[in-house]
Formats: structure tokens, C-alpha cells, sequence
């Protein structure tokens, strides 16, 4: 079970790509559009996680502080996604994003939580960063906004992180659902602080951004309540991996559908991905 809701949230990050990538193509990449993005995603990702809580909200000091944290690594992984994607299509970008999605958690659950580092983990580590080196495209371009390539790659990762910290703290911890939706309205707040003092009024957003804006908030939300469920059950170093090798597959097939014709290189690197998220399975 816990298996098959990782898969769920590997397609269901991979897709949010899409829809993030298609709403800066219509809003841009500045901070304003960072801002308004992640004011209305997770506006709307906090009223999905109270809907499927039953309209209950638990708080402690320890998930407070918690969210705070996820909420600051959020938004500067909103801003500097909006930045990537000036220069990265989806494949290459979910890349650096999954890359890092899976090495610091599964650092962090080995040197901190005690997990073992199996034959397997190192074999799907290297295998990843096999598939991480042929799916990277060079370019005058993609050398100059490096720096937000690896902005994604750290603050993805400590999404896990904090994540991981979260739940491995069954005292102090809240219930999966009031965890996301604390998250989310520390986001909400933090962005209409921003937008009140610095713009003096709340942006509004089209029927066409809002659409875009409510999928990914639907993937993002459910896609990361999935992978808080699964780590009451499977460590740290097991989880991230696998969710990083099905989203780099899941992204790639995306690309292929949406006829973005990746290369060559950056298919088999999402086989070889693919074939080390299996692998982490055993």
C-alpha cells in the first residue's frame, strides 16, 4: 500500500511541473509572479487538506515551528522553479528537483535517524546520478541560471528533511492533514504580508492561471500528504529514492505525450531511473 501512494506521488509531482511551468509561461518568472503563485496554490492546497481532515486542525508548538520552516524552503523553491524554467524543459528540471528531493533526506535518515545503507540504496543512488548526468543539457543559458538549478536541488531536498523530522516525531507531531495545512497557511500569510506591504493590494490572478494554479495545488498537496503518510512506515533512505526515480520517469513520459521531443540521452536517463526505483523496492 504505502509502495503504491509513492507511485501516486511521483506521477502527481511530475505533473505538477506541468502546470507550474504552464502558469509562468502565462505569468513570467518574477517575484511577483513567485508570490502571487504561491499565495493562491496553496490558499487553495490548505482548503483541500481541511476538506479531507474533516474541517478539523490540530496544532502543536513543534508542527508550528515545523511549518515555518517547510513554508521558507517552499518559497524560495517557488522562485526559483519560476527562474529555472526560463532555460530547463520539464524533464531536465524535474532532474535537479527529484536529484535533490532524494539525496538529503536519504543523507539525513542515515546519519541522523540511524537507517542502513544497504547495497541496494548505494546501487540506486549511483544509478540516479547516472540518469542525472546524461539528462543535463548544456548551454550558454542553462550555465548562467545554474544557481537557480541548484537552489531547486537544495530546497527540495529539505522539504524531505523537514518532512522527515516531522514524523519521525510521534510526541510532537500532528496528524499528516494538519501538517500540510499548516504549511499552507503559513505560505498564505507570509504572501499577503508581502503583497499588502510591498504592492499595497492582493493580486489577481485569470480563469486560465487559476486552473493552473488549482492543479498544482491539487498534485503538490495531495502528492506530499502521500509521501507524509508513507514515512509512519518506511524510512527516510527507502522513500525519497523511489519517489525521485518515478518522478524523473513519470516527468520524461509527460514530456513524450506533450510532444516536447527530449533527447535521447534524457529518455534512457528515465530508464535507468526507473529501473533504480525498482530496485530500491527489493
Amino acid at each position: 500500500m504505502m509502495y503504491g501512494l509513492l507511485a501516486a506521488s511521483a506521477l502527481l509531482f511530475a505533473l505538477q511541473f506541468f502546470f507550474n511551468q504552464q502558469y509562468q509561461k502565462l505569468r513570467g518568472d518574477g517575484t511577483d509572479s513567485a508570490v502571487t503563485l504561491s499565495l493562491y496554490m496553496h490558499g487553495i492546497s490548505f482548503l483541500i487538506m481541511l476538506v479531507l481532515n474533516g474541517f478539523k486542525l490540530n496544532i502543536t508548538w513543534f508542527s508550528v515551528l515545523m511549518a515555518v520552516f517547510y513554508a521558507a524552503v517552499v518559497l524560495g523553491y517557488s522562485f526559483s522553479s519560476l527562474k529555472a524554467f526560463k532555460t530547463a524543459n520539464l524533464s531536465v528540471f524535474s532532474i535537479f528537483a527529484m536529484l535533490g528531493g532524494m539525496l538529503l533526506p536519504l543523507a539525513y535518515g542515515i546519519i541522523f535517524n540511524n537507517e542502513d545503507f544497504t547495497v541496494f540504496k548505494a546501487v540506486c543512488v549511483i544509478l540516479i546520478g547516472i540518469a542525472t548526468a546524461m539528462s543535463f543539457e548544456k548551454g550558454k543559458k542553462s550555465r548562467g541560471n545554474m544557481k537557480y538549478y541548484l537552489a531547486v536541488f537544495v530546497l527540495n531536498g529539505l522539504v524531505g528533511v523537514v518532512s522527515t523530522i516531522h514524523q519521525s516525531s510521534p510526541d510532537l507531531a500532528v496528524d499528516s492533514r494538519s501538517f500540510m495545512a499548516t504549511v499552507n497557511i503559513c505560505v498564505v500569510i507570509a504572501c499577503t504580508a508581502y503583497q499588502l506591504i510591498v504592492n499595497k493590494k492582493i493580486s489577481h490572478v485569470s480563469l486560465k492561471e487559476l486552473g493552473y494554479l488549482a492543479g498544482y495545488a491539487g498534485c503538490n498537496g495531495i502528492g506530499n500528504l502521500f509521501c507524509l503518510i508513507a514515512l509512519t512506515s518506511l524510512p527516510a533512505s527507502v522513500q525519497f529514492p523511489i519517489v525521485t526515480g518515478g518522478t524523473m520517469f513519470f516527468s520524461t513520459a509527460v514530456s513524450i505525450i506533450r510532444k516536447e521531443k527530449p533527447s535521447a540521452k534524457t529518455v534512457i536517463a528515465a530508464l535507468v531511473a526507473f529501473a533504480a526505483t525498482v530496485l530500491m523496492m527489493f
